[in-house]
């Protein structure tokens, strides 16, 4: 089953939404339901008796035919209430590890005919999702923002750790001392930290409303990580014969203990097995320019690729002035973000 669809039932599903609103007045309520999120012919066939409403949803509409026994059947965009008191009926050969008769029936209805099924349970307090054969409990708000807010300590800590490893770099690239070694370092530190930033956008998501606050704060923590891979990318892939096959998100299926072997990262990035990681690498400066020394994208576009860093380094303000498009006001910007880059 896919994360992505896992994960858009499971934003239905977060506080705020119209349909977790109505399932809170279920709980509070002290009954149960079944819930089929979605109406297609299978659904038909699996059910049996119960009556054909046709209105549109709403939460107290939902809260009050959850008092009928049996399933309350949604149309595909959860905005009309197709169905209620639904008596749901899928093949019983289909395997489940459920033993409540109300979540069998949901898991088997979810296989049977290819759509979530919601069930809420009156004595556990608890809000199930059953999706492609398998059961997702849909935590409280209060146990995912616990979770979310350590996922966000640690990703705060990488971050600190990745911009100190980027300074580091800067160094390297200035002195144009930059080994396929320092690449993989900071192509492996980058991954780590966007799959905690991954992470914590999916706790943001699940909380809905209540992730107001987290979501704010993951901003500001992820601010590092917006555009770098592909300006790593445009720094470091003319080195490979074919520049398309540079792409950091080769990394996003490694293992963690793959993503701390240096010279698998450099095999996926590109430079082939066994790879010398010693091997000198020339950047192309994107990077530097554009984060470093806060030039914007049109005038870095001037400069680069048609001049090396190190040949821009070297030029005064007359030089500069000689690139096409570059006058002096522009041409004195240029040397104050070089400056700056030096220090």
């Amino acid at each position: 089953m896919a994360r992505t669809q896992l994960q858009r039932y499971l934003k239905l599903l977060a506080p705020g939404t119209p349909l977790r609103a109505g399932i809170d007045r279920i709980l509070h309520g002290g009954t149960g339901a079944i819930i089929v999120l979605g109406s297609n012919r299978k659904v038909t066939q699996v059910s049996s008796g119960g009556f054909q409403i046709g209105v549109d949803f709403t939460e107290q509409g939902l809260r009050e035919l959850a008092k009928l026994d049996g399933a309350i059947i949604l149309d595909n965009d959860l905005t009309r209430i197709i169905a209620a008191g639904v008596h749901l009926v899928p093949s019983g050969a289909l395997p489940t590890s459920e033993t409540g008769t109300r979540h069998r029936s949901a898991d088997r209805t979810a296989q049977a005919a290819g759509v979530p099924v919601v069930t809420v349970s009156a004595s556990m307090g608890t809000v199930s999702l059953f999706l492609a054969g398998r059961r997702h409990v849909v935590e409280k708000a209060s146990d995912v923002v616990s979770r979310a807010s350590q996922t966000l300590d640690a990703m705060s800590s990488l971050t600190v750790r990745l911009q100190e490893i980027l300074g580091q770099f800067d160094a390297l690239e200035v002195a144009d001392q930059v080994t396929l070694r320092n690449v993989v370092h900071v192509a492996h530190r980058y991954e780590l930290t966007r799959r905690l930033s991954a992470e914590m956008e999916f706790h943001i998501e699940v909380l809905g409303i209540e992730g107001r606050l987290l979501q704010m704060q993951h901003a500001e923590v992820a601010e590092p990580l917006r555009g770098l891979a592909d300006l790593i990318t445009a720094d470091y892939a003319h080195h490979l014969d074919d520049p398309e096959d540079f792409r950091l998100d080769n990394l996003l299926n490694f293992t963690p203990q793959e993503l701390f072997t240096n010279q698998l990262v450099a095999e996926r990035l590109g430079f082939g097995a066994g790879a010398n990681l010693e091997q000198p690498l020339t950047t192309r400066g994107f990077r530097l320019l554009t984060t470093v020394g806060r030039l914007p994208k049109h005038i870095v576009e001037l400069l680069l690729p048609a001049h090396s860093l190190q040949e821009l380094f070297a030029a005064s303000v007359a030089q500069l002035m000689e690139i096409e498009g570059v006058g002096e006001r522009r041409a004195r910007l240029i040397r104050d973000a070089l400056l700056r880059i030096s220090e």
